[in-house]
């Protein structure tokens, strides 16, 4: 009896072995059968038979990545998008070292107008395969697609507070983000709209006035007062007599005129130059600080305390201080650029340029020729005798053909001078992904 039991297991063990040999041998050629099924299907536009012996087919050879995609362009034609990118997605995830997947997921969204989804999903893939080299091709071409809008003035400069200053004819008004006019250009000079959404305007008689949105003038300071600057904080740069200070919000001097150069206030922080060093003022203009510096960086309006921060030169080295006089950080550089309302600030060794954090934190390496700060994501760069833009990966996003470029809005519009057969001419170009 026990050795008719053996027997009988050692049969029973033997065709279990026959059953997966003989199935390890068929597995191919049913998968094959399936395959060439499907393909004969698809000829005759059955697509949601396709699917079914595709499905078949990935039962004999799961991994098997070209069946994948088969599968997921039958559900493609047969009106299943859904399941395309669901095949797509999870192909792309579990077999990252084969990119057609991805590729043809990325160019579906494209070719249907998905860019959003296309850098939605690109973002989580990117963060989980952050070596992909693909993932990172097409995350940075679809960040730096850009159209050019129809905008012509003879100049254009950064848009602050959804306006930019454009020159026609020799004289300055104002545009909006997307080049819409909206003051004329009849002016002097003029500058954005500040926060309080005046604009500084110069007229050709050389009276400066403050204008509303409308065009309207608002704020007329006395003629004795020269060389304004923007509304914040309830406070304007002036200069009188060769002097300058505070006028408030009525257009009324805060105190003395007694600096050689002053910048804007923002928030309660100001610096004032006398005697080639620049001293922490408050709203009124009078010294609140006993320190003195060599130097401090401000931005093309004026102002210095952006995200709170300001750098300062101290001997030969500019640093990073908040408000209060506090050194953020231990790095120091030998030159810098003004922070933005957000973003990485560009900085200087050596004759090279990267970017720190507001926690004074190298986050980019100085390598680029020149650079501009960050804002809204971006940031132009000097490569090779041309502007571009990188991101705040250091990717380069848009590649370096500018003679000019300015900072990126929320809005994804930026002005940049583009030489066109030897004619340096502004355009207004606008991030795909942000229209």
């Amino acid at each position: 009896m026990k050795k008719y039991i053996i027997l009988m297991f050692a049969v029973l063990l033997g065709l279990s072995w026959y059953t997966a040999i003989s199935d390890m041998v068929n597995r191919p050629k049913n998968a094959k059968a399936h395959i060439q099924k499907a393909a004969e299907l698809e000829e005759k536009e059955i697509y949601v038979d396709a699917v079914t012996e595709y499905e078949q087919a990935l039962e004999y050879d799961p991994d098997n990545i070209d069946t994948r995609i088969k599968l997921a362009k039958a559900y493609l034609n047969s009106g299943n998008s859904n399941k395309f990118t669901s095949i797509c997605e999870k192909t792309a995830e579990a077999y990252p070292e084969y990119a057609e997947a991805l590729n043809i997921l990325i160019e579906y969204y494209l070719e249907n107008g998905y860019e959003e989804q296309a850098v939605k999903y690109l973002e989580a893939f990117v963060k989980n395969h952050p070596e992909h080299k693909k993932a990172k091709e097409w995350f940075a071409n679809l960040k730096g697609s850009y159209t050019e809008l129809y905008c012509h003035y003879e100049e254009m400069g950064d848009i602050v507070n959804g306006s930019m200053v454009v020159m026609k004819d020799g004289l300055y008004g104002l545009a909006d983000a997307r080049g819409q006019e909206m003051i004329a250009c009849e002016y002097k000079e003029i500058y954005p709209f500040s926060e309080d959404g005046f604009a500084l305007a110069r007229k050709e008689d050389g009276a400066y006035i403050y204008i509303d949105k409308a065009g309207q003038t608002r704020k007329a300071p006395d003629g004795a007062f020269r060389e304004l600057g923007m509304i914040s904080s309830d406070r304007a740069v002036a200069c009188k007599e060769g002097k300058y200070g505070y006028l408030d919000e009525n257009m009324e001097p805060t105190g003395k005129f007694s600096w050689d150069a002053l910048t804007g206030m923002e928030g309660s922080t100001g610096f004032g130059k006398k005697d080639e060093k620049w001293i922490l003022v408050n709203q009124d203009g009078k010294a609140k600080g006993e320190k003195k510096y060599n130097d401090i960086i401000v931005d093309e309006n004026g102002f210095c305390a952006s995200q709170k921060c300001i750098f300062v030169k101290e001997k030969k080295e500019y640093y990073l201080m908040n408000p209060k006089e506090k050194k953020i950080g231990r790095q120091t550089f030998d030159d810098a650029k003004a922070f933005t309302e957000n973003g990485y600030a560009a900085v200087c060794r050596d004759g090279k340029w990267g970017f720190v954090d507001t926690e004074g934190k190298l986050v980019i390496d100085c390598a680029y020729e020149d650079a501009e700060s960050f804002c809204n994501g971006f940031a132009a760069v000097y490569i090779d005798g041309k502007w571009g833009y990188i991101d705040t990966e250091g990717n380069v996003i848009i590649t370096p053909r500018f003679e000019t470029a300015t900072h990126f809005t929320k809005e994804g519009t930026a002005a940049v001078k583009i030489d066109e057969g030897g004619n340096e001419v502004w355009k207004l170009i606008q991030l795909d992904l942000k229209r």
